[in-house]
């Protein structure tokens, strides 16, 4: 028999047993999997800004990674993490790029309390948590109730507060005053208690509710999304909810700081080089005007739309027609400011 007959058997043999097995796998196979059945039941938009996995067998299905469903039918359960934007994961997903705020302390309403103690307050004192801003807004004292709700449930909560490095729940956190007394709950028994002349610290807490419905800011404000930082609030509209952002970013000549703004793309806004007002309400000081006998003396600080000037207490004087102007060229390296409309 001669090579080539050799090799053409050897195929056909390989082929026959090749069919062989698959016939064989063909009547063992089971049913595969479905998406929902290992839990990717979400679309894309459902996941908004959070990490997302998208199922294998269908483009459409994804799982969140820390999923949040803001209409309620997904409640946030103790010992969750609580981010600044309104978002919420259980401690297994701690979603790196987010700020935490807090840890949900209670199943009915989303309340969650503040990472670290505040204040200290005696029995004159005006309890209040108006003077804590950390993260978010419109935080307020707890009641007897959800201190003692802390207490029931601070095994899970600490177990949070430990993974954030934040101050774990236990001792006495103030629940009102009346000029004699502060009333407390031990949060170590769960008891209450007051003392006569007696002073001590609360325990902050908010609602995640209040948190993605505080859509009100002001200016000077930083404006977050998805949990990051992305410029400063310099303009608003008369809802607070609308208006413009900006960040500054470095230095270059008149030509390359346009440029430079066109090019940006955080937080998926349209960037553009900032007007004066809105720089200078950033910069607050920058370059220097005087204005005397002399006429108007100006050091440009900051390359805008339109020109470029200084900014004096947040006011914008420009660099252009004006009497002496100094250092207020387009080839001068200057500050720039970019801003976006949100």
């Amino acid at each position: 028999m001669n090579k080539n007959c050799k090799l053409t058997i050897g195929a056909m043999l390989l082929l026959t047993t090749a069919f062989s097995v698959a016939e064989v796998r063909a009547q063992t196979c089971v049913v595969p999997p479905t998406c929902e059945g290992l839990g990717y039941d979400k679309a894309a938009s459902d996941c908004g800004g959070l990490a997302k996995l998208r199922c294998p067998f269908d483009d459409s299905k994804y799982f969140c990674t820390a999923y949040l469903n803001p209409d309620g039918s997904s409640p946030a359960a103790v010992g969750d993490i609580v981010y600044s934007d309104g978002t919420y994961s259980s401690p297994e997903f701690n979603y790196p790029t987010k700020t935490p705020v807090g840890v949900v302390f209670s199943n009915n309403g989303g309340y969650f309390v503040a990472l670290d103690t505040y204040g200290s307050f005696d029995e004159n004192s005006k309890l209040s948590c108006s003077g804590y801003s950390t993260g978010v807004k419109n935080w307020s004292v707890p009641t007897a109730t959800q201190l003692k709700e802390m207490h029931n449930n601070k095994t899970k909560l600490n177990e949070t507060m430990n993974l954030l490095a934040g101050v774990a729940i236990g001792g006495k956190y103030l629940y009102t005053t009346d000029g004699s007394y502060v009333y407390y709950v031990d949060t170590s028994t769960g008891k209450s208690g007051d003392d006569a002349y007696g002073s001590g610290t609360t325990r902050c807490v908010n609602s995640i509710g209040n948190i993605q419905g505080n859509s009100s800011l002001q200016i000077g404000d930083s404006y977050i999304k998805d949990g990051i930082a992305i410029g400063t609030v310099v303009a608003l509209d008369s809802s607070g909810k609308h208006g413009t952002i900006a960040f500054n970013a470095g230095s270059a000549t008149a030509t390359d700081a346009t440029s430079i703004c066109a090019a940006k793309n955080t937080g998926g806004l349209a960037w553009s080089l900032a007007t004066g007002p809105h720089a200078c309400t950033l910069l607050k000081n920058a370059g220097s005007y005087i204005s005397d006998y002399y006429g108007e003396f100006v050091t440009c600080a900051v390359h805008v739309s339109g020109g470029r000037g200084s900014c004096k207490d947040s006011t914008y004087h420009t660099g252009i027609n004006i009497y002496r102007p100094t250092n207020c060229n387009t080839t001068d390296l200057l500050s720039v400011v970019c801003e976006a409309a949100f």
